[in-house]
């Protein structure tokens, strides 16, 4: 009888031990997912810094959009004080 305990115990061990090692893989995947996530994210920005410098369509459009946010950022507090107070 104690010999059929320790063959289940030993049996338990090696099913925890394989349990374990699937979740750590899983857990490795994981952050290997999420690194390679951000160096492709940082990639593209590297790429987008690149090609928003210089002369073309694309530079312009990039230009045209700063200057948007600036305007944007400018002009709307403005326009909320008076509409919201100034009425």
């Amino acid at each position: 009888m104690d010999g059929a305990i320790n063959m289940s115990r030993h049996e338990e061990e090696q099913r925890q031990a394989a349990v374990t090692e699937a979740a750590m893989a899983s857990i490795r995947r994981k952050d290997m997912a999420q690194m390679a996530g951000g160096y492709a994210l940082m990639a593209g920005m590297s790429g987008f810094g690149d090609a928003s410098n210089g002369r073309g369509l694309f530079p312009a459009i990039v230009h045209g959009a700063k200057l948007f946010c600036i305007a944007f950022a400018f002009l709307v507090p403005n326009y909320l004080v008076w509409s919201l107070l100034l009425n």
